[in-house]
């Protein structure tokens, strides 16, 4: 139609003039109308479909398939996809070499079935290629190194093995990332290749790496934006001494240790090879501090405690020894809870420290609670250990009748958690967290009555080679009491709720007054099992049956159980349950629990 429009205004140009121009230009925009719409009519989706492959294979494949990018999709032209369609088998074959095949064979066809494109691919991988001649060797200086060695003898790459390019990445990559960390900054390497022998179908692979020299770390620096902390003080952060080998383990261990403290929001630690003299390099850090005060209001809800109220502030810094203090309002359906505390930091500021507390708890009408006391604070190896002192004040009620009690408390707390580090714990894949506390009082020493109770506390994490993941938790704890009438309320045992037995309500399983109202229990038993299946990125199913007792003489004991749903937030994980109890009390009474928090 354009063709036969130039030629009829070429014959009649001298008579026409420009107005064979209009019919031109209106010839030639309906060709393109009509262009246009052919291509919508033959816009169609395309499928995929890759035979023959196991998992990673598959995957590599589509990465490097160009393809792959209009699979689900419509395809742009059939010109288009038919020029890819003739690309995909050498691409598919290129895809397979980094695991060994390179006589792979492709397969293909494209058909247009029920309106929508489908590519297939047969794929025969072939047989691996193996290694006939390999070369793994770290010289210099590092060659005893742990880490190095470690590397080289946990790859897969063999001799007589078939050839796997990715493992001889990783270990590329690998002997990089160790020579970094550990200061071995001129290393290089003197061979690495991987040669190809298609005659015998063979590959030689040699990776040869010369470390060079171990840097080591210089004098440290620590400089403050404004003088926030002492010198002295702030020496007691730092564990590096001078002339040691350097270890990217060792400064990430000072930055963190300074950016977990109160005093600051930015640390900015530098060690360059570019600062070094004589392979020695100076460690510098920026501090700058933050807001001496810090204000925290929040409202939020708890499917046990229901709506609640906080208000809290910090005194992040009160003098340049690091004395800080901490004050808190909380109020809920339940009740509400007062409370302070000032901070004196110790020997290592890190973990160690003095510290001196008052609290004022009301819950209901049933129980009232003062407390005043000390405590001493500070890591042990594995271990983190509080001993404390406390003088508590109580005004319960149990079966309508009114006690005060007063007691003056020792008492011992042990925490270990595994991985040590914080922010695995949030969100962790393994790792075990273990509580161990024993209290007391004796009735010749400020006390209405003598007491002693141990408890002990343990969860642990699994993940699976699948990705699923198994939680355990566990607990036990026991009175004994001489004058069990004015035991106080707050110190005896319940049980049921988000973190204890779920499909009950909070700290309702529990010894029963004459009143029917809870009145606590001597003795605590708890355990719980919970299965997740990951579904999508963050997100998992979980599975879970919780039992558990709050007794005085023998358990009975109930159980919890149902199902639930996980987000891993950056903060921990958010868990919300749908859980049924199968005992008294509430048989058959099914309950939503919600939490937030850390696993460990």
């Amino acid at each position: 139609m354009k063709t036969s429009a130039v030629v009829r205004c070429g014959l009649l140009a001298k008579l026409f003039g420009l107005s064979c121009l209009l019919v031109l230009l209106a010839a030639t925009t309906g060709a393109e109308t009509v262009v246009k719409e052919a291509v919508n009519k033959t816009s169609k989706k395309l499928s995929i479909e890759l035979r023959g492959v196991e998992k990673a294979e598959k995957e590599n494949i589509q990465s490097l398939l160009e393809l792959w990018q209009f699979e689900g999709k419509d395809v742009p032209s059939v010109a288009r996809l038919r020029f890819l369609h003739r690309k995909a088998p050498e691409q598919i074959e290129l895809a397979l070499r980094p695991f060994g095949y390179y006589r792979s064979t492709v397969e293909s066809d494209l058909d247009d079935e029920d309106g929508q494109w489908k590519a297939v691919y047969n794929i025969d991988p072939g047989e691996q290629i193996k290694i006939a001649n390999l070369n793994l060797a770290v010289q210099g200086a590092g060659d005893k190194e742990e880490d190095f060695v470690s590397a080289v003898q946990a790859t897969n790459l063999q001799a007589g093995q078939p050839l796997d390019q990715q493992a001889y990445d990783v270990l590329k990559r690998k002997l990089q990332t160790t020579a970094s960390q550990l200061g071995y900054f001129d290393a290089k390497f003197l061979q690495s290749e991987i040669r190809i022998d298609m005659a015998s179908y063979s590959a030689d692979v040699a990776l040869v790496y010369e470390t060079g020299s171990r840097y080591k770390l210089g004098g440290v620096t620590l400089d403050q934006d404004v003088e926030w902390l002492s010198q002295e003080l702030l020496s007691r952060y730092n564990d590096l001494q001078e002339e040691q080998y350097f270890d990217a383990r060792d400064l990430q261990g000072l930055q963190s240790g300074l950016s977990n403290t109160e005093y600051y929001e930015e640390v900015q630690v530098r060690a360059s090879a570019e600062d070094a003299e004589d392979l020695v390099i100076p460690v510098k850090v920026n501090l700058k501090h933050k807001n001496p005060k810090q204000h925290v209001y929040g409202i939020g809800y708890e499917t046990d405690t229901g709506v609640r109220l906080k208000y809290g502030i910090t005194g992040r810094r009160l003098n340049n020894s690091g004395h800080h203090y901490a004050a808190e309002a909380k109020v809920t359906q339940l009740g509400f809870r007062l409370a302070a505390a000032y901070t004196i930091p110790t020997r290592d500021p890190r973990t160690d420290s003095f510290g001196f507390n008052t609290s004022y708890e009301r819950e209901n009408a049933d129980s009232e609670a003062l407390t005043i006391g000390g405590s001493y604070s500070y890591r042990d190896d594995l271990w983190f250990k509080t001993y404390a002192l406390d003088y508590q004040v109580d005004q319960f009620t149990v079966e309508g009748e009114e006690t005060v009690s007063t007691l003056l408390m020792p008492s011992a707390e042990w925490t270990r958690t595994f991985p040590e580090d914080l922010n695995r714990r949030i969100n962790a894949v393994n790792g075990s967290w273990l509580w161990l506390r024993l209290r007391g009082a004796s009735d010749g020493i400020l006390s209405d009555t003598s007491f002693l109770q141990p408890t002990v506390s343990l969860k642990w994490i699994k993940t699976l080679g699948n990705g699923h993941r198994l939680l355990g938790r566990g607990g036990i704890g026991t009175t004994w009491v001489d004058d069990y009438d004015k035991f106080p309320l707050s110190l005896r045992f319940k049980a049921g709720g988000d973190s204890s037995v779920r499909g009950y309500a909070f700290e309702k399983i529990s010894p029963l007054g004459s009143d029917n109202r809870v009145s606590g229990g001597r003795h605590l038993i708890e355990s719980s099992i919970e299965y997740e299946i990951p579904f999508k990125d963050r997100w998992s199913w979980a599975a879970f049956a919780d039992i558990g007792d709050a007794f005085d003489e023998k358990p009975e004991i109930r159980l919890g159980a149902g199902v639930g749903i996980r987000w891993q937030s950056p903060i921990g994980p958010v868990r919300l349950d749908l859980a049924r109890s199968f005992d008294d009390p509430g048989p058959g009474n099914t309950r939503l629990h919600l939490s937030l928090g850390p696993d460990l």
